[in-house]
């Protein structure tokens, strides 16, 4: 039942995202747009994250619901591209290193995730 919240609410910010894109410029919008614009980005990638964690829970563990833990490697791996694009945006001089930071960074909080 939550991932479809997760699903619909994800649905719903990729057609805000999708208009923000078609219709907006960073410049229009501002700070609070932009802000916006990250946050939209991770809605849907987090309702895309949950399909694929569920998926591989119900075929990997053979469990038909999702545990919390479930829930918290969805939102942290649906962090990893905003974070990549983050550092695209703020001029990092090599994007390989911010690719690989970035995994870096998501690796070690599911590790902390797996260990609580």
């Amino acid at each position: 039942m939550l991932s479809r919240v997760f699903l619909f609410v994800s649905i719903v910010a990729g057609v805000i995202l999708a208009a923000m894109l078609f219709f907006t410029s960073p410049a229009e919008v501002g700070p609070v747009g932009i802000l916006a614009f990250f946050l939209m980005t991770y809605v849907v990638v987090l309702g895309i994250m949950m399909i694929l964690v569920q998926i591989f829970v119900r075929f990997v563990y053979k469990r038909k619901k999702m545990t919390w833990r479930d829930y918290a490697d969805a939102a942290v791996l649906a962090f990893w591209p905003v974070m990549v694009l983050v550092f695209i945006s703020l001029g990092a001089s090599n994007i390989v290193f911010s690719i690989i930071g970035s995994t870096i960074s998501v690796m070690l909080i599911l590790f902390l995730i797996k260990k609580v």
